[in-house]
């Protein structure tokens, strides 16, 4: 049994072919006329203003919104590393105070750990802290002058000074001080953070 092709797809096929053709034909004369068309067009030109007032306000803007960024970032680096020294120094009294029985007054390792909190006391002097943006500090500047934020960038003011003979006494006032001072530096932190989320 053989299949019989459909009838009328020979007319089909045929004026495919016709309008395959036509189409062909007439595709050179649609390119020479868009050659023309894009011959006579005129350049367009744009300028825009980049010193308008609105612009020089918007990038002075943006350069203190980034130079207070920055000072905020410094600041809260120095804090950080502060604040793990004083933690350290906290621990160092605390291994003192926590003793029992308690180390005589005389003893070795009692004058080793005040030594080593001596040291690390003098290495936070050493530091320098650059000082919260005027935006944080004003803020808040009772937590500010309480850390000892100075001109000079020190903290001398806030970290307990005890010497390799401290008492019992001295040594408990000196360990409340740390905790205090490492509570505030925690808020300031807490502070500076705040300032860039807001």
């Amino acid at each position: 049994m053989a299949i019989e092709p459909i009838a009328g797809s020979e007319k089909i096929s045929a004026v495919q072919d016709q309008a395959r053709k036509t189409y062909q034909s007439t595709m050179p004369n649609q390119q020479q006329q868009e050659l023309r068309t894009e011959k006579n067009r005129e350049p367009v030109s744009v300028s825009i203003q980049r010193a308008s007032s609105t612009m020089g306000r918007l990038g002075s803007f943006n350069e203190e919104k980034n130079l207070i960024a920055k000072n905020i970032r410094s600041s809260s680096e120095a804090l950080s590393k502060a604040s793990d020294l004083v933690d350290g120094l906290k621990e160092n009294l605390g291994k003192i105070i926590k003793n029992y029985p308690p180390f005589p007054q005389d003893s070795a390792e009692r004058k080793e750990i005040l030594m080593s909190y001596i040291s690390l006391r003098k290495e936070i002097l050493s530091m320098t802290f650059p000082p919260p943006p005027a935006p944080v500090y004003e803020k808040n500047t009772s937590l500010w002058d309480k850390l000892g934020y100075t001109e000079t960038g020190s903290m001398a003011s806030s970290v307990p000074e005890i010497s390799s003979t401290a008492t019992d006494a001295e040594v408990l006032a000196a360990s409340k001080t740390l905790g205090d001072l490492g509570s505030d530096m925690a808020t300031a932190r807490k502070e500076l953070v705040g300032f860039v989320t807001d």
